[in-house]
């Protein structure tokens, strides 16, 4: 599960996804993730298991404080709920799809 949340999330940043409050949702798996990775270390007396749930905790509370700050940053500037495609008078915002066979990104 992380690799591939961590392969995603790479994909978005090499595409600049901009912000939106939509990133918290990578939070809590991410905690759940982790705590259980701790129960299950302390449960199976296992070390690795104990040092790899206290990674993860450090990799959510990095995560945790980019995004908290990322919608601090949003809200101060009044973009966190800006959606550029709504002044365009359509009134529907557009999405996006990755082309099957491609990496390019279209609207």
């Amino acid at each position: 599960w992380l690799l591939l949340a961590s392969l995603i999330t790479a994909c978005y940043f090499r595409a600049d996804v901009p912000f939106n409050l939509g990133w918290w949702g990578y939070i809590f798996p991410l905690g759940v993730y982790a705590l259980a990775t701790l129960k299950i270390g302390a449960a199976l007396d296992l070390a690795a298991l104990g040092v790899l749930g206290g990674m993860l905790v450090g990799v959510l509370t990095l995560m945790w404080g980019v995004v908290a700050a990322r919608t601090a940053r949003g809200g101060w500037h009044g973009t966190l709920f800006h959606a550029p495609c709504l002044d365009q008078g359509t009134g529907t915002c557009a999405t996006a799809t990755i082309a099957p066979g491609t990496r390019a990104l279209t609207l």
